[in-house]
């Protein structure tokens, strides 16, 4: 029988999972974009998202039965393409 690679000498090894898919529905706009600020992202591009975040409206489709629309105060899009981006500046 071998022996890991970690064990020899004593050594250990740890391993930690993390999901965050809940995550990204957490994430405070105004706590985002004073990052974004923060971090001399041209404002053109703050000015951008702060549009494109505080103008989201959405609404729950289930079977085919569509909820009113309302407005999404919090988090960044699952799936988006500059989401983890975004999500990793907070």
């Amino acid at each position: 029988m071998s022996q890991s690679p970690y064990a020899i000498d004593g050594g250990s090894a740890f391993c930690t999972f993390l999901d965050a898919k809940k995550a990204f529905d957490r994430v405070d706009y105004c706590r985002l974009f004073r990052e974004l600020v923060k971090r001399k992202l041209p404002g053109i591009y703050v000015r951008l998202l702060v549009n494109l975040y505080t103008n989201s409206i959405a609404n729950v489709s289930w079977n085919v039965i569509l909820s009113e629309n309302f407005q999404v105060k919090n988090g960044v899009r699952q799936g988006g393409i500059v989401s983890p981006v975004l999500f990793f500046f907070i």
